[in-house]
């Protein structure tokens, strides 16, 4: 067999066209990383307002976390001529990601039969609250709702106190995750021939639901749910924030050898043959006064210091960072994280890069986040729309 040449650098979705009628989040978290990774994304707007999140303080940076690499068109979808420019792109696209109200892509002809009959290869995505056919199909979901009816609010903050918002909108980004997944899945299936197009729908709850994982396997091995226990664990010890002269950090050491490496990194090692921490069970049982053992010892020196004792010693252990502080991280700035999208005639956008790494693909920041509507001239004239008729739309507020 002769060797093939390979291409490096290549961008895995540069042929599919995304068109995106998606707002907040979850949506829009799943188009920008299909265009993070090459897909022309056509995003559709509300004439006027736009996608909510412009809306949302601060502003534009809220919006701009989810919406680089993305083309903006407003557009009246409750016009006629604004459903017939939306059909004609969808007429045209590989897949189509909507986020909206339950029956109001079939208020605007955009439903998937009416979408299928104009193109058959469609991968047509729809990410919902709960489903079509859920009891709760009508309930508008935000992310406080779905982690709180999916159980994640009730693990989530201290024993003594009340369920607690994680503060990441986890429900959005679960959703968002498996709708990414499920149009790449649903590509892959149509461009094997195995498939003509596809209709998917991911439900948010369904989604939340779907991360309990191994809290999950917990309530099923014991019939209870899991606890409530703010940064301890319930099966792992130690475990959790502990506090150093000057600052906290967080440690991590659940097995045995971990434990044995954690007590040679303080100089410790009488802990490690102490009756009451010597199994992964005795630590548990003693929690208390490990604890205040481990804690005793930590107060006494700097987090810095600590965090490189215990790194060498293999002990899993860091600071504490919010986000402000952790761009300043050695990692984060190696991998150059954050990043900067130059606009012209506007402040550059702040995004964090694309985190998955190729060896012969690649992923790319190309377009930053946009005005609304900067792409709208543009967009209909390589949908065959005339400057007369694109002037005729503008005048008639269908487009803007």
């Amino acid at each position: 067999m002769h060797p093939v040449e390979l291409d490096s650098g290549v961008l895995p979705l540069s042929d599919v066209t995304v068109v995106d009628l998606t707002q907040v989040l979850a949506g829009p978290f799943a188009s920008m990383t299909l265009g993070d990774m090459g897909a022309e994304v056509i995003k559709i707007e509300a004439i006027g307002r736009g996608d909510r999140s412009r809306g949302l303080q601060p502003s534009p940076e809220y919006f701009d976390m989810a919406n680089r690499n993305k083309h903006s068109i407003a557009l009246d979808l409750k016009s006629d001529d604004g459903q017939a420019v939306a059909r004609r792109l969808l007429s045209e696209a590989d897949v189509f990601i909507e986020s909206t109200k339950s029956g109001r892509t079939e208020a605007y002809n955009l439903g998937y039969e009416d979408v299928r009959e104009l193109n058959p290869e469609l991968v047509y995505c729809s990410v919902t609250g709960f489903g079509h056919d859920s009891p709760y199909e009508e309930v508008p979901a935000w992310d406080m709702l779905i982690q709180g009816m999916s159980g994640i609010m009730s693990m989530t903050g201290e024993a003594d106190g009340p369920p607690v918002w994680s503060g990441l909108p986890s429900g959005d980004l679960a959703a968002a995750m498996y709708a990414t997944q499920s149009v790449l899945a649903a590509l892959y299936a149509r461009d094997q021939g195995r498939i003509e197009g596809e209709w998917i729908e991911v439900p948010m709850f369904d989604a939340a639901v779907s991360w309990l994982s191994l809290r999950a396997g917990y309530s099923f091995g014991t019939g209870e749910p899991f606890p409530r226990s703010g940064t301890r664990h319930p099966s792992i010890a130690p475990f959790g924030v502990f506090e150093c002269a000057d600052e906290s950090l967080v440690i991590a050491a659940g097995t045995d050898s971990l434990w044995s490496d954690l007590c040679d990194a303080i100089d410790r090692p009488e802990l490690y043959d102490d009756d009451r921490f010597g199994s992964v069970e005795a630590r548990l049982e003693n929690r208390e006064a490990l604890v205040a053992e481990l804690s005793s010892t930590l107060e006494s020196r700097s987090r810095e210091t600590w965090i490189e004792r215990l790194h060498g010693h293999n002990v899993p252990a860091g600071p504490i960072y919010d986000t402000v502080s952790v761009w300043e991280d050695e990692h984060v700035q190696k991998r150059d994280l954050h990043r900067r999208m130059e606009r012209e005639g506007r402040e550059a956008a702040d995004v964090i890069d694309h985190p998955i790494h190729f060896a012969n693909l690649t992923t790319s920041l190309e377009t930053p986040p946009q005005e609304l509507g900067e792409s709208t001239d543009d967009v209909l004239e390589r949908c065959g729309y005339s400057e007369s008729e694109i002037e005729r739309l503008r005048e008639e507020r269908v487009v803007e």
